[in-house]
């Protein structure tokens, strides 16, 4: 999906968060046994536009998830992900060719603790527009 490989390049590219994660930055699920922090991303929607006339945009939700062992640790690495992505387009190039990404808006944060408290996640939210035909 477009909008997952768009985000991941923007992280990966983000000399302040690949400082933070040295590339763990996963689709869907870290790898089990993950070293933290790390960064696990999810498509929750994508939703297109209907149109033959311009540019055919599509719009997704984005969840982004920054784990680490400690509260501040994780909402550390949850700013430095804001920072890299809130209202950011660009055009990214990606294996695949380049994606035109138009807009990003931060919508929503909560962390999130496991029982043992282990695991500290803080939780964003993301509204993402991308031009289909990129």
């Amino acid at each position: 999906m477009k909008v997952g490989l768009a985000i991941r390049s923007l992280l990966v590219n983000d000399s302040d968060v690949n400082a933070i994660v040295s590339g763990r930055i996963y689709p869907e699920m870290a790898i089990e046994g993950s070293q933290t922090p790390y960064i696990v991303y999810s498509v929750m929607s994508n939703t297109p536009s209907n149109t033959k006339d311009g540019t055919p945009v599509d719009e997704a939700n984005v969840e982004i998830l920054s784990v680490a062992r400690s509260y501040s640790e994780a909402n550390d690495l949850a700013d430095k992900v804001r920072d890299a992505l809130d209202r950011v387009g660009t055009t990214v190039s990606v294996a695949e060719g380049s994606i035109v990404v138009n807009s990003i808006q931060y919508t929503n944060e909560i962390t999130q603790v496991t029982e043992d408290r282990s695991l500290f996640a803080s939780v964003q939210d993301y509204t993402i527009r991308i031009n289909r035909n990129s």
